[in-house]
């Protein structure tokens, strides 16, 4: 989903106006005790609960998907049910996704399996 609001110097805007799933206002997920990348913007809407960065070097603003479960509580900082994954993504040959924890910012990429080589 690509961002369509920008600032004054053409890169994206500081605010979202509107949650993507449900058109509520969401709200800015400011840095926790570790600082997230100056170039990731986080937003999170308390109506349906859904998570989103956006890229502002791209300017695309990618869904997140909450885990449930063990999965959901963060191994580095112990809080529960704050890690966030994204869709699956393909590279060499691995699909994986992104896991990061939106307590303490800390993230990783995650092999989900093997892709089949092809014949």
């Amino acid at each position: 989903m690509d961002l369509p609001e920008t600032g004054t110097d053409g890169e994206p805007a500081d605010e979202l106006s509107a949650c993507p799933a449900c058109g509520n206002p969401p709200e800015r997920i400011l840095d926790g005790p570790r600082l997230r990348p100056p170039h990731q913007r986080w937003w999170e809407c308390r109506a349906c609960r859904w998570v989103g960065v956006l890229n502002t070097h791209s300017g695309r603003l990618q869904t997140m998907r909450r885990l449930q479960g063990d999965g959901a509580d963060c191994v580095f900082c112990g809080w529960e049910e704050e890690n966030v994954v994204s869709e699956p993504f393909e590279r060499d040959g691995e699909r994986l996704d992104w896991l990061v924890c939106l307590a303490c910012g800390r993230s990783n990429t995650r092999r989900l399996d093997r892709m089949a080589d092809p014949d």
